[in-house]
């Protein structure tokens, strides 16, 4: 699921059209599809605070987490875009561990992307 968050649209911010294409490169990399049309797997949060709602409280991220079955991964452009506090990450950390969830990050420091991957028991990131 392609994800996309702004708190204030303006020229200055960073377009969700800059965020789809960053999301979509790394997507196709670890060839996740969010696929299209009426199937399309994406939450578009405009106008919505990441220090003032959380993850599983927004408009329509909210709505996907809750549906983990209809959707392979939650790609993000970057950090700010899913979360601005520890609290929030770990609570997103605990969600993918407990469905067995890919969670990307586009672009972090360096331009390199970030994946932390809970679908694989073996894999340290996915023990307790």
């Amino acid at each position: 699921m392609r994800c996309i968050r702004l708190s204030v649209r303006t020229d200055e911010t960073t377009s969700p059209e800059r965020q789809r294409e960053a999301d979509d490169i790394a997507a196709a990399v670890l060839g996740i599809e969010f696929g299209e049309g009426d199937a399309l797997r994406e939450a578009v949060d405009l106008d919505v605070s990441a220090s003032k709602v959380g993850p599983f409280d927004r408009p329509q991220l909210g709505g996907w987490l809750a549906r983990p079955d209809e959707f392979d991964a939650p790609v993000w452009w970057r950090f700010d875009r899913a979360i601005r506090s520890l609290g929030d990450m770990h609570e997103l950390a605990k969600w993918a561990r407990e469905h067995g969830k890919l969670s990307v990050f586009a672009e972090v420091i360096g331009g390199r992307r970030l994946e932390f991957d809970f679908r694989k028991p073996m894999n340290p990131m996915s023990e307790r």
